[in-house]
């Protein structure tokens, strides 16, 4: 959305296309103050959200105000992540306020110059390239800063960039609309929206849910093509038409010349991991370009920080920690090295390929259900070969534990060393950029994988800890109703797995599947219901983890009991495969009581036995003691199905079985169930609206 002066010809952003427009009707007219303290000049600006007027405060100060009609909630979210963000090539958020009949507004710095969009319209065939050159520094400058705090901008496009005019030659460019949450725009000159990002400038993996830094990266690519060009590399009559050639075609570089082919090639390459890993790698691959740090805007046509007004619109006022006039520039300590961090190869690997499988897992488009069958069908055959894999594991484990013993004893000081000794790269010295850190060597793909995922890390804990506290303030009323209908489900959904484990394990006729069916239905049932109601109880409460695993113990123990009763009264036996596991003999429990299996087991043939009471009860106590099983409920979680929780729900059944003997694979097979089915059925916060808290979010 525009906070600028409107020029001639100016299209309404309601209509699109190429048409003039009739005047704008706007809801407050010239002289109105529905804002106390305020008073509005013109408007300026209307979209998809709202509209957007030209005002002065009551002390005669320029700004922008954005009265929001339109998802309020989400906008508003946005808005207050960056109300703390300051840097001049950000337009400035200011404050949010309410007026007397409920509306939202939000203060911004008012921008006066033209837009990045202007600027195109007026070289139809493609800008010089020292204006490109200028833009994309000022721009790249704005991105790198938010990518720096956290928060990826999501709808980068030339209407949203503009050039702020001031008392010297030149200007300062600005980046606006960077605290929304976006919508596909049908029009690149429109303001009407249907989904994240603008479609000429989307990236091709937002269509699998991919919300990284790559597509601002995608963005700036189309933006350099279109500055060069006078056009979008990727027309279309239609928004599916714009969307099936940023997925399959490739742009057509003909055009450019050295080194912007180059530039745009890697940019809009189709896939994030081959495309420019940064915003910084960017900048610095342009004529004369350098890399971009996070507290240094650059400006154009010469303008400096030096030079900015007193007044607050300028840029001084967007400097908290440097300041901006060289002559009263201050000298700080220089920052302690960070300590050199070097990470068993081994380990490295194992750790890199397998959050790459989890990765694809996660992003596989694939339906849940099929999904769900192909991952148990997995846990089956492991099952069924542990006999195989199991040994060779154990072995591989004790081998690895003594090469990890001599590699932190001879090879890891040495690297330890080695790595303290490389000196960072000397660094300009300038009288305004006293606070900036001196940077690193440049990393490797490994390190910006691990770093991303470190600040990812800080990113999801702010936004989570955001949730849990609503989360914490909601009625009992509606956890109760909430709980009932998990309830509900969770049964149909047992019975339906059960159903699935009962024709892998059970007998070989429908006399003996039909009990074991019924005894495997209820337990796994009961279970889910006692995980399902601790976890709906505490919800938005896990910082104390001792009340919650004594009340899920208290309920595995009601589970045991349930297991127990039940199979007494059918008269069956657990299915129990040798292969599966450990022995009852081989058990913690054998060892210390040093009693024989027939004072605990009740044998059904040689493949069915009962457990007696103690075992059952103490064998799902310790499984619902032990386990996180709150964390495959919790409203936050990263995908409703988890791969490697229900992995660790599974191997924590089948490890307690060496202290409480318990019959495998049913073990886990009950354990499996629980933790499948309280996914399935529990709440979760859909991927658009986690993306959007954990973008707007600062990273601390």
């Amino acid at each position: 959305m525009d906070v600028r002066t409107p020029q001639p010809g100016q299209i309404d952003p309601e209509l699109g296309g190429g048409e003039e427009r009739t005047p704008v009707k706007f809801l407050y007219p010239t002289g109105s103050q529905p804002l106390e303290g305020y008073t509005i000049k013109r408007g300026i600006g209307r979209g998809g959200f709202g509209e957007v007027y030209f005002a002065t405060s009551d002390a005669g100060k320029e700004v922008a105000l954005k009265l929001i009609r339109r998802n309020l909630d989400v906008e508003l979210r946005g808005v207050k992540h960056c109300l703390n963000l300051k840097h001049s090539n950000l337009i400035g958020i200011y404050d949010i306020r309410s007026d007397s009949l409920g509306d939202q507004w939000v203060v911004m710095e008012y921008v006066s110059g033209e837009s990045l969009e202007d600027a195109i319209d007026r070289h139809p065939n493609g800008m010089p390239v020292e204006q490109v050159v200028r833009w994309m520094r000022g721009i790249g400058t704005g991105v790198a800063y938010l990518h720096n705090h956290g928060i990826v901008h999501r709808d980068l496009k030339p209407g949203n960039v503009f050039l702020d005019i001031d008392s010297t030659e030149g200007g300062t460019v600005k980046i606006g609309d960077y605290g929304l949450s976006k919508f596909i725009s049908c029009s690149r000159r429109s303001g009407q929206t249907e989904s994240v990002g603008t479609v000429h400038y989307m990236a091709p993996e937002i269509a699998n849910g991919r919300y990284g830094r790559e597509i601002d990266t995608y963005a700036l690519g189309i933006m350099l093509y279109e500055m060069l060009t006078g056009h979008v590399p990727f027309e279309g009559e239609s928004v599916g038409e714009v969307l099936m050639k940023h997925l399959t075609a490739e742009p057509d570089l003909s055009k450019l010349e050295s080194p912007f082919l180059d530039i745009v090639k890697r940019t809009l390459a189709k896939d994030p991991e081959v495309r420019i890993g940064s915003v910084d790698e960017l900048v610095s691959l342009l004529p004369d370009g350098r890399s971009v740090g996070p507290l240094h805007p650059e400006k154009i046509d010469g303008w400096t920080a030096n030079q900015a007004d007193g007044d607050g619109i300028g840029a001084a006022h967007l400097f908290p920690d440097t300041s901006v006039r060289g002559e009263h520039a201050a000298a700080t300590p220089p920052p302690v090295p960070p300590k050199p961090m070097v990470r068993e190869p081994i380990y490295d690997w194992v750790a890199t390929n397998w959050n790459d499988t989890v990765d694809r897992w996660h992003q596989w488009p694939l339906h849940p259900v099929p999904k769900t069958l192909l991952m148990l069908g997995i846990i089956v055959l492991a099952l069924l070969t542990i006999q195989t894999w199991g040994g060779l594991l154990a072995v591989s484990g004790v081998v690895y534990l003594f090469y990890y013993i001599i590699w932190s004893m001879v090879i890891l000081p040495g690297e330890l060393r080695r790595a303290g000794q490389q000196p960072p790269p000397p660094q300009p010295r300038r009288a305004h950029d006293h606070a900036q850190p001196p940077s690193g060597p440049p990393m490797s793909r490994a390190e910006q994988r691990r770093a991303a995922t470190l600040k990812a890390h800080h990113l999801r804990t702010n936004w989570k800890e955001q949730v849990h506290k609503e989360l914490s303030q909601k009625p009992l009323r509606d956890r109760a109703t909430e709980l009932l209908s998990a309830m509900v489900l969770s049964g149909i959904v047992c019975t339906f797995l059960s159903l699935l484990i009962v024709v892998v394990v059970g007998g070989n006729s429908s006399v003996e599947r039909m009990p074991l069916h019924l005894w495997l239905s209820s337990v796994s049932t009961l279970g889910c219901w006692v995980v399902i109601a601790v976890s709906k109880f505490t919800e938005g409460r896990t910082e104390d983890q001792v009340p919650m695993r004594m009340w899920q113990m208290a309920g595995g123990s009601l589970v045991g009991l349930a297991a127990w009763g039940l199979a007494y009264e059918l008269m069956i036996g657990v299915p129990y495969v040798n292969d599966a596991g450990v022995r009852f003999n081989g058990s913690m429990l054998s060892e210390v009581l040093d009693s024989n299996q027939s004072d605990y087991l009740q044998w059904y043939g040689t493949n069915a036995v009962l457990p007696d009471l103690m075992l059952c009860v103490m064998y799902f106590s310790l499984m619902m003691l032990v386990l996180r099983w709150w964390k495959l409920a919790d409203y936050t979680r990263r995908t409703r199905l988890s791969l490697i929780g229900t992995g660790v729900a599974i191997c924590g059944a089948w490890l307690l079985h060496f202290i409480f003997w318990f019959p495998q694979p049913t073990g886990v097979a009950v354990a499996g169930v629980i933790a499948v089915s309280t996914q399935l059925v529990s709440a979760w916060l859909p991927p658009s609206k986690r993306k959007s808290l954990a973008e707007q979010t600062m990273a601390v």
